[in-house]
């Protein structure tokens, strides 16, 4: 049997997640700066506990109890997998666990999931070397994300932007953000085109993270930004602004490292998504990252077994793969069913090296010209 301790007991666990120094989130819930879950086997003396926390959920200490470790089997079974217990999202699962021999037992724990792991960067930040000033490209202004800006009646949040925030998410309301945490904003007028917010704070520690809008990337808005907020954090009484990033997501850690973030932790999140197609879907995508071509067909065919409507992009990529393992005909095949989901992508489909094999042959011509057609 598992308990969930209160708020004010979550420093009972804190010993266990001493593994965990990359992780500011599990001491910003102990502190009570965002919100937190905590379930341990012994509310008094703990030996294994979980943490649900904002930028993630941590599995720590002793896991060679059968007994607790069927409890948390029953945990994720029929709590977090069902959407009833989570922090900051109801619909997957980043997980990371310390010792490493929690890994193992994963497929223990979550039986019915084929786990995917992610490998992640931790970066810290103690001096900024980026002028956003200088920098920042004409027509542009950058301010500090304040409440009287967020519900300023002419400041345009597109729904993307709104949603990028998450600021209910990561703090629980509005008044704790704005009492504890910081945000800084790019504007293209009157509209928000860009934000970089803190995830969580604890003592003199603060994690950041960033998004622009899809018009107005490629721009240097992310690292003009983001080199606003770090300023204003460390001349504001913090040592050291974070930044986590996937390893695979280079444009991130590159923008990072250009505002003066040094790289200081690897680390791996094992991924879960709750709906069983979708997580498919992607564990599909992960081997195709990883060079997995045949599981990539693999992880699609059971997709496309169990739904009958998916993206364009999905048969698009078993075409690649396809592609990669030589078999002309089923790439033809899965580009032809990409077009008639609504791939018209034309360009993206003619750059990729893997379909060279293809280029002037008839059937070639034909896909070409059927991404062409007016629908």
């Amino acid at each position: 049997m598992l308990h969930e301790l209160e708020p004010h007991e979550f420093r009972r666990a804190k010993p266990l997640f001493q593994g965990f120094d990359y992780s500011l989130s599990i001491h910003a819930a102990i502190e009570g700066n965002n919100p937190g879950r905590i379930f341990v086997d012994d509310a008094r003396n703990p030996r294994t506990a979980l943490a649900l926390t904002v930028e993630g959920y941590l599995l720590a200490g002793d896991d060679g109890n059968p007994d607790t470790n069927e409890a948390l089997r029953c945990l994720f079974r029929d709590m977090i997998f069902t959407g009833k217990v989570y922090v900051n999202g109801d619909w997957s699962l980043s997980l990371a666990v310390h010792p490493d021999t929690w890994a193992a037992r994963l497929p223990e724990l979550i039986p019915t999931y084929e786990v995917i792991k992610i490998e992640r960067y931790q970066y810290l930040c103690r001096a900024v070397k980026f002028d956003w000033r200088a920098n920042l490209p004409e027509g542009y202004t950058i301010r500090r994300l304040d409440q009287a800006l967020l519900h300023e009646t002419d400041v345009v949040f597109p729904e993307q932007m709104r949603e990028a925030l998450e600021i209910e998410e990561m703090w629980g309301t509005e008044e704790s953000f704005f009492a504890k945490g910081v945000g800084f904003v790019v504007l293209d007028g009157r509209e928000v085109v860009a934000c970089c917010t803190s995830d969580c704070v604890a003592g003199d520690r603060i994690d950041v993270g960033i998004f622009t809008h899809r018009d107005h990337r490629r721009r240097g808005l992310a690292t003009a930004v983001v080199a606003a907020t770090v300023e204003h954090c460390l001349s504001h009484g913090f040592r050291a602004v974070g930044w986590h990033c996937n390893t695979f997501n280079v444009a991130s850690w590159k923008t990072a490292e250009k505002v003066g973030f040094e790289r200081a932790h690897e680390y791996a999140y094992y991924y879960y998504i709750y709906d069983l197609i979708e997580h498919l879907a992607e564990l599909g995508w992960y081997y195709y990252r990883e060079g997995d071509y045949a599981r990539t067909v693999r992880c699609y065919e059971r997709v496309f077994a169990l739904r009958d409507e998916n993206a364009d992009y999905h048969y698009h990529l078993v075409a690649s793969a396809w592609a990669h393992l030589g078999d002309r005909a089923q790439a033809l095949e899965y580009l032809l069913a990409a077009i008639d989901h609504g791939w018209k992508h034309i360009e993206w489909t003619k750059q990729r090296p893997e379909f060279s094999s293809l280029v002037n042959t008839p059937e070639w011509d034909i896909v070409l010209a059927r991404m062409t057609d007016d629908p």
